[in-house]
C-alpha cells in the first residue's frame, strides 16, 4: 500500500506469526504503546470468523489464512484493543517485496465502542473487557483487582443551571483530571450521565492487606480531587462530592458482573452521607450477589417454561369458619438454589422491569386454573391475586387483563385483584382509570397489607368506591393480643370499614388467641397457617370438593 495509506490507517508487521513492528496510527486508535504489541503472537491480538463455517480460525491456520484470503480482498476481522475489546475492522494483507514470510496488515476501524464520546475516556465496555480478560488469566497469572464505581452528586443541577454544554464540558474536565491524577493506578473509565470507574490492577505482588489498603488510598485521592474547585467553560468553578462504592475487600470474584454490582451497592450506601465518602461492599454482599445474579439470569426462563408454581392460602369467614376463598401465592424451587422467598424473586422482577409480564403470567395462570376446576365440576370460589401498582399503572394493563379473561374464559366474579403500597407510583390517574376499568368489569378489588404502608390512607381515599376489602398485614396480626396499641389499632381498621362498606379480612392468623380477639373486634374473614399453609391446586381442590361437599 501507499505511504498515505501507512499514515492514515492502523498497520502491523508480521514476520513467522509475530509482530515486529506497528505505525502511529495504530498505536492511537487500538491503545497499545509500541513496546506491549511488538513481540506478540498474532492471535493475541486478532481472530477472524470465517464466513463459510461461521468458525473462529484456529491459531494455528491464522496467518496463512491471512496471507491466503486478506491478500485477495478485504476481510472482516475482530482487534483487540489495549483493554481487550474487540474492534470490528476491515483488513487487508500485503506481502513484503524484499523479505520472505513479512507481510503488513492494514486496518480500517469500523466502530469502537470502548469509547466515551464526551470525555475520551474508555467507557463501560472496556471496563468489562478488561476486567473478565483478567479474571480469565490463570491463578499464577491473575493480578489483585478492585473496582470502584462513583457518581457525581446532584450533577443534574448543573445542567439545569448552566446548560448541558456546560455539563459536558465539566465531565470533559473531570475526565481529564481523573486520568492524569490516577495515571497508572487504574483505569479510568465513564460509564454514563455523571458515574465514573477505576479498575485498580496489582502487578507488584502486594499482600491482601496492602492492597486493600492501597485501594483505601485511590478513594482518599478521589475524595480530594472532589474537593479541589475544576475550571470549566465560561469561566465558572465547579467542585462537586462523589459517592464511592468499592468492591469487597481480598474479594475473588468469578465475573466482573459480580463485582461491579457490589461497587453498585456500596455507592448506594455512600450516596447517604451529604460529603464525598467511600464505602467498601462485604463478603455478605459478594455472596448475595451470586445468589441475585442466578435468579436475574434465570427467571425470565423459568417463567416462559411454567418453573414457578402457583400455591393457593385458604380464606374463612370467621362467623362460620366457612372457606371464602384464596390468595394465589408463587412458590420457586431452584434446582440449585432450593426454595427461594417470593418476596425475593418478585421484588427482583420489578427492578429489572419484568414485572408486567410476571404479574400477566400469574394472572393468566390462576384464570386457567379456575376454569380447569369448573370445567370438572369444581364448586370454585374466588382468588385473589397480588399485582403491582407498577403494573397496574401500564397503559396496556386492562386491555391484556381482558384479553386473558376472554382466552381463558374465566367468570371475573371469580378474581379478586390486591393491590399494595402506591407511595412511588408515577401514574396516578391511569392507576385510577385502570382500576375503575377492572371494577366495571366485574372484578374485585383489595388493599393489601393495610396498616404498614405510609400510602395506605391515602389509596383508600382515592379509590374508596371501587375497593371490595382490606386486608390488615401479618405484623399488626402478630402482637394483637399482647399489646394495646396494636389491638386499638386494627380496631379502628375495622371501624373504618364499616364507613367504607367493605369486608376485612386478617393476614398471618396462627393462634386460637389471635382468631377469638379478632371474631371479637368484628373483623369479618382471615387467612394463615392457624388455618392452612398455601396449598398445591390438587391439594386445594380437595379442600373446596370437603368444605362444599359439607354444605350440601
Amino acid at each position: 500500500m501507499s505511504d498515505v495509506a501507512y499514515s492514515l490507517l492502523p498497520a502491523l508487521t508480521i514476520h513467522n506469526d509475530i509482530v515486529i513492528a506497528c505505525n502511529d496510527v495504530f498505536t492511537e486508535q487500538v491503545g497499545y504503546v509500541k513496546s506491549e504489541i511488538i513481540g506478540c503472537k498474532l492471535h493475541s491480538v486478532l481472530s477472524i470468523l470465517d464466513a463459510k463455517t461461521q468458525h473462529t480460525i484456529s491459531n494455528e491456520q491464522l496467518t496463512a489464512y491471512v496471507v491466503d484470503s486478506a491478500q485477495r480482498k478485504s476481510v472482516k476481522a475482530a482487534l483487540k484493543n489495549k483493554h481487550h475489546y474487540s474492534l470490528p475492522v476491515d483488513m487487508q494483507c500485503l506481502a513484503s517485496k524484499d523479505e520472505v514470510n513479512v507481510f503488513e496488515l492494514y486496518f480500517r476501524v469500523l466502530e469502537n465502542k470502548s469509547v466515551d464520546p464526551i470525555t475520551g475516556l474508555p467507557n463501560g465496555w472496556a471496563i468489562r473487557s478488561r476486567a473478565e480478560y483478567l479474571l480469565r488469566l490463570p491463578e499464577r497469572h491473575k493480578p489483585k483487582l478492585a473496582l470502584l464505581i462513583f457518581s457525581v452528586d446532584n450533577f443534574s443541577t448543573m445542567n439545569f443551571r448552566y446548560g448541558f454544554d456546560v455539563g459536558d464540558n465539566y465531565l470533559w474536565v473531570l475526565g481529564k483530571t481523573l486520568q492524569e491524577s490516577i495515571n497508572d493506578r487504574g483505569l479510568v473509565v465513564r460509564y454514563s450521565n455523571a458515574k465514573f470507574g477505576v479498575l485498580v490492577e496489582d502487578y507488584n505482588g502486594l499482600t491482601s492487606d496492602a492492597f486493600d489498603a492501597y485501594v483505601v488510598y485511590i478513594c482518599k485521592h478521589l475524595c480530594d480531587v472532589a474537593a479541589m474547585p475544576l475550571k470549566i467553560n465560561g469561566g465558572h468553578q465547579v467542585n462537586k462530592s462523589f459517592s464511592i462504592g468499592v468492591s469487597a475487600e481480598s474479594a475473588v470474584y468469578d465475573s466482573y458482573h459480580a463485582m461491579e454490582v457490589a461497587a453498585e451497592i456500596a455507592m448506594r450506601e455512600a450516596k447517604k452521607f451529604s460529603t464525598s465518602k467511600y464505602c467498601l461492599a462485604t463478603e455478605q454482599t459478594k455472596d448475595d450477589l451470586v445468589f441475585k445474579k442466578l435468579i436475574i439470569e434465570e427467571l425470565p426462563q423459568a417463567i416462559e417454561q411454567n418453573q414457578i408454581n402457583i400455591y393457593f392460602q385458604p380464606q374463612y369467614d370467621l362467623s362460620n369458619g366457612m372457606l371464602i376463598g384464596f390468595e394465589a401465592l408463587s412458590r420457586w424451587q431452584h434446582t440449585e438454589l432450593g426454595n427461594i422467598p417470593p418476596d425475593i424473586f418478585v421484588g427482583i422482577a420489578e427492578e429489572i422491569g419484568l414485572h408486567f409480564e410476571f404479574d400477566l403470567w400469574v394472572f393468566n395462570q390462576v384464570c386457567s386454573q379456575i376454569v380447569e376446576w369448573r370445567k370438572y365440576g369444581v364448586n370454585t370460589p374466588r382468588i385473589a391475586i397480588n399485582i403491582s401498582f407498577k403494573t397496574i399503572e401500564m397503559t396496556t394493563f386492562v386491555s391484556r387483563i381482558v384479553d386473558i379473561i376472554k382466552t381463558t374464559q374465566c367468570p371475573t366474579e371469580l378474581i379478586e385483584i390486591e393491590i399494595t403500597e402506591t407511595a412511588t407510583a408515577k401514574n396516578i390517574s391511569m392507576l385510577r382509570d385502570n382500576i375503575t376499568q377492572l371494577k366495571s368489569a366485574g372484578i374485585n378489588i383489595a388493599v393489601d397489607d393495610f396498616g404498614t404502608g405510609y400510602s395506605s390512607l391515602n389509596l383508600i381515599r382515592t379509590f374508596c368506591q371501587s375497593l371490595d376489602k382490606l386486608k390488615l398485614d401479618r405484623t399488626l396480626i402478630e402482637n394483637i393480643c399482647n399489646t394495646e396499641l396494636d389491638r386499638e389499632f386494627t380496631r379502628q381498621i375495622i371501624e373504618l370499614s364499616r364507613v367504607l362498606q367493605v369486608k376485612v379480612l386478617a393476614e398471618g392468623v396462627e393462634t386460637q388467641e389471635q382468631r377469638e380477639l379478632l371474631t371479637q373486634l368484628g373483623c369479618d374473614c382471615a387467612q394463615g397457617y392457624y388455618f392452612d399453609k398455601a396449598l398445591p391446586a390438587s391439594e386445594a381442590q380437595v379442600l373446596i370438593d370437603r368444605a362444599y361437599s359439607s354444605i350440601s
